[in-house]
């Protein structure tokens, strides 16, 4: 719960620096916070929901559009995942789910 409030209150710092001129370094320091949020959310629902309202935010943003649309759709497809982990058939959807996590560090590695 302290995790999604720091993410929250980074979010909103974030918002605020988005309004001055410091935007373009503010904007890189909120897809950093994306990186760091996706990269501690070990596959928990909430973690990742927190994650998602920086995405929110980055799509918003013409130069990280096309990023968090990319990563908005991965995201969605992973907590689609945990839900079918929870619910049954483990053995097909770890690999499935395993895939997209992986795809999500890779692509936020860059």
């Amino acid at each position: 719960m302290l995790k999604k409030f720091v993410i929250v209150a980074m979010l909103a710092s974030g918002l605020v620096a988005c309004a001055q001129p410091q935007a373009p370094k503010e904007d890189s320091r909120l897809k950093e916070a994306y990186s760091a949020c996706i990269n501690t959310a070990e596959g928990s629902p909430q973690k990742i929901e927190a994650c998602q309202s920086v995405l929110n935010v980055l799509k918003k943003e013409k130069a990280h559009e096309q990023f968090a649309t990319q990563e908005n759709v991965r995201v969605l497809d992973y907590q689609a995942c945990i839900q079918a982990r929870q619910t049954g058939n483990d053995q097909e959807v770890a690999k499935r789910c395993d895939k997209i996590w992986q795809e999500i560090r890779s692509n936020n590695s860059k």
